[in-house]
C-alpha cells in the first residue's frame, strides 16, 4: 500500500486509482474505481485499522465506470456521502457517462468489449458541489473544475500538503504526465485549459486516476 503523505493512500491494484485520505473526523474516498473494486478498498479501509462505517464522503471526479462503478456497494455499507459535480452526478443518476464516446472502426470495437467491465448503476443521490468549494478533509480539499475529458470533469487540490488529485484531466505515458487521450476526451481545447489551470496550481503530488503518484510535480506538467 503506497503512502503518499501521511495520511494519504492510494488503494492498490483498482482500476481508476481510489485514494484514501484519513483524518480525525473519519475517512473520505476519491473516487470509487469499478463495480468490482468494493472488496479491495474495505479491504484497505481494514487493513488501515478502520471499519467501513468510518467512510464519511466519497468525491468522484467524473462519472466514468472506472472512478464510480462501487460507488453504490460503498454508500449501502458505510452510509457515506457522495460529491461530483452538478453535469456528474446527474450521469451517475442516469447510470450513464456524461459524453459520447466519439470513436470510429477497431476502437469501437474495443469499447463494446470492455464497455462491460465498466458497467454503471445508477445513483441518485451525489451532492453536486462547484469550483471553489472546500471539503473538510486533508486540511481542506478545494474543488477545481477541470472539463474536458468529461464536461463536469473535477478535480481537488489540498494546498496544506500541495497534493492535486487530477482523476482523468491529466495522462500518464512514457513516463510523463500528459494531455487527456485524445480518444476519450470530451473537449480538447477545455481539457488543454484545465491542464493549464491546473499546473497554475503548482502542486508538490500529483495522484493520477491512470499512473503513478507524481512526485516533485510543479515542474513535470506538459507545455500546453
Amino acid at each position: 500500500m503506497e503512502i503518499i503523505p501521511d495520511r494519504l493512500y492510494r488503494v492498490p491494484g483498482v482500476i481508476g486509482n481510489p485514494h484514501l485520505i484519513v483524518d480525525a473526523d473519519g475517512l473520505t474516498l476519491v473516487d470509487a474505481g469499478t463495480a468490482g473494486s468494493r472488496r479491495r478498498i474495505l479491504s484497505t479501509i481494514k487493513r488501515l485499522g478502520h471499519s467501513p462505517q468510518q467512510l464519511r464522503r466519497i468525491v468522484v471526479t467524473h462519472a466514468d465506470g472506472d472512478h464510480v462503478g462501487a460507488v453504490g456497494a460503498l454508500v449501502a455499507i458505510s452510509g457515506a456521502r457522495v460529491y461530483a459535480s452538478a453535469v456528474e452526478a446527474a450521469a451517475l443518476a442516469t447510470g450513464h457517462p456524461s459524453r459520447d464516446m466519439n470513436v470510429r472502426g477497431v476502437w469501437r470495437l474495443l469499447f463494446r468489449l470492455v464497455q462491460p467491465f465498466f458497467r454503471l448503476r445508477p445513483f441518485g443521490d451525489a451532492k453536486p458541489v462547484k469550483d471553489g468549494d472546500v471539503l473538510p478533509a486533508l486540511g481542506g480539499l478545494q474543488v477545481v473544475d477541470t472539463p474536458g475529458h468529461t464536461p463536469g470533469h473535477i478535480s481537488l487540490y489540498a494546498p496544506s500538503v500541495g497534493v492535486l488529485f487530477a482523476g482523468d484531466s491529466i495522462a500518464y505515458r512514457n513516463g510523463r504526465m500528459r494531455k487527456p487521450f485524445t480518444l476519450t476526451t470530451w473537449n480538447e481545447e477545455r481539457a488543454l485549459e484545465s491542464l493549464r489551470k491546473q499546473a497554475a496550481l503548482r502542486p508538490d503530488i500529483v495522484c493520477l486516476g491512470h499512473g503513478p503518484v507524481v512526485r516533485a510535480a510543479a515542474n513535470k506538467f506538459p507545455d500546453v
